[in-house]
């Protein structure tokens, strides 16, 4: 059993606003939160496993950020080509990049990504893989001991995709049976597999509806794109007859455990079946200004009753996988509409903290109480350019729009410290640079 005591730290439970426990304890227990507040230094005090004391007076602690959506085999892809559109920018980059990675440059690119995120306070990860090697990221996401749901993406229309990276439904699918038989629940439940069809222009018909009845059958999470862009738009209604989201529920792919990246091209119609579905939106504000997509309605959706997180997307097509950023765009974005609409900084918080974490159907209650995971993050305010603090009694304005990753002060997992400040080596994992440009060379001559 690992016990850790994190003592006398400001707790941002994100309840709601008022969810503030100033110079509080926290006791961990294998995993779980066991306690909060007096009765946690006194339980920590009984016979037992030999507890880890954390010092964070003077720090906040909130629960872990949740990138509810990445790509970790595009990391090394990273400082691409400016100026693309989504479907001629995966054409010319992302997929020939990804069909050229063996399985020593996939590691390479999953512990560069993964150190990156730990780093940034991040504790749970959606990823879409590629096509071949996926078992090689869950070995990585179980050293990084990082939270993971992911693995194999499933695409397999010969019109759209290239033949390097496409898998017939058969074998697709196969795969993440394989990947579920070896990885699902492994690691203290740390890792699960998901269904990841890329989205309705790379699959057929039959693959999505195969998909969709996998998922049901194991009861799996279903990660996959839609509406990012106009083009991606027009191909679906010109193929089906529907617009994506109403394409994507007749396949059967619109359920409670369904996380949907983008969806900046959606309406009101399209909203309301989310809502009515419980199918989450994984808003991925930086990425979607990189790629020209536009901004999608966030607070519009969530007036309509759609859940929504935050994701960085893929290091390519962003650059930064960075949940600081993400919330802070996420804020600021809709107020630069006219009318100007509005996200305030809670919001955009909790949509990458316990948001998050629900929309990627974790287990247990969320927060910081007794019961709860043992997956927090604690923020200095004194380190970087955050100070003076003090001007409001929400502390979420600060965290969202004074605060970034030279603030992250630990990360813990499964109540197990994953990084520090001032590791950067990230406990081992993050590659040297020699290491990754050496891979980004053998990627390159393959290309």
């Amino acid at each position: 059993m690992s016990r850790l005591l994190v003592e006398g730290g400001t707790l941002l439970g994100l309840a709601d606003r008022r969810d503030v426990r100033p110079a509080a304890d926290l006791l961990a227990e294998n995993g779980v939160i066991a306690s909060v507040g007096p009765e946690a230094r006194a339980r920590a005090a009984l016979p037992g496993e030999p507890v880890e004391r954390l010092d964070a007076r003077g720090k906040w602690v909130l629960p872990g950020f949740v990138q509810a959506h990445l790509h970790l085999c595009q990391t090394l892809l990273r400082n691409g080509p400016e100026g693309l559109e989504l479907l001629d920018w995966l054409a010319s980059h992302v997929w020939p990049g990804e069909a050229a990675l063996d399985a020593e440059t996939l590691a390479i690119s999953a512990r560069l990504g993964l150190s990156e995120c730990l780093a940034s306070g991040v504790t749970a990860v959606l990823d879409m893989g590629t096509v071949r090697h996926s078992e090689i990221l869950f070995q990585v996401a179980a050293r990084a001991g990082v939270r993971y749901t992911g693995g194999n993406v499933l695409m397999d229309d010969p019109r759209t995709t290239p033949e390097r990276l496409r898998l017939s439904a058969d074998e697709g699918l196969a795969e993440t049976g394989r990947l579920h038989a070896d990885w699902h629940g492994r690691e203290n439940g740390r890792l699960r597999v998901a269904v990841q069809p890329r989205f309705a222009v790379a699959c057929t018909d039959g693959l999505l509806r195969r998909a969709a009845e996998l998922a049901a059958d194991k009861e799996l999470t279903i990660h996959t794109h839609a509406s990012e862009s106009r083009a991606e738009c027009d191909l679906v209604l010109e193929r089906n007859g529907l617009e994506n989201v109403a394409y994507l529920d007749a396949v059967g792919l619109l359920t409670p455990r369904t996380c949907l990246a983008h969806a900046v091209h959606t309406g009101e119609s399209e909203w309301n079946r989310l809502a009515r579905r419980r199918a989450a939106v994984v808003h991925c504000p930086s990425s979607n200004l990189r790629l020209g997509s536009g901004i999608c309605p966030v607070p519009a959706m969530r007036r309509a009753g759609v859940r929504t997180a935050l994701g960085s997307d893929a290091a390519a097509c962003n650059d930064r996988l960075d949940p600081f950023r993400e919330m802070s765009l996420a804020a600021l974005l809709p107020r630069g509409r006219r009318p100007a609409e509005s996200l305030s900084a809670f919001d955009a918080l909790r949509m990458a903290t316990v948001e998050g974490a629900i929309a990627l159907g974790l287990p247990g209650p969320e927060g910081l109480a007794p019961g709860s995971r043992a997956d927090f993050v604690l923020l200095d305010p004194e380190a970087g350019w955050a100070l003076p603090e003090g001007w409001s009694e929400d502390l979420s304005a600060a965290v969202v729009f004074s605060m970034g990753r030279e603030n992250v002060f630990a990360t813990v997992v499964d109540g197990i410290v994953r990084y520090r400040a001032g590791d950067a080596t990230v406990g081992g994992l993050k590659p040297p640079p020699a290491e990754v440009r050496a891979a980004v060379e053998r990627i390159r001559s393959r290309m």
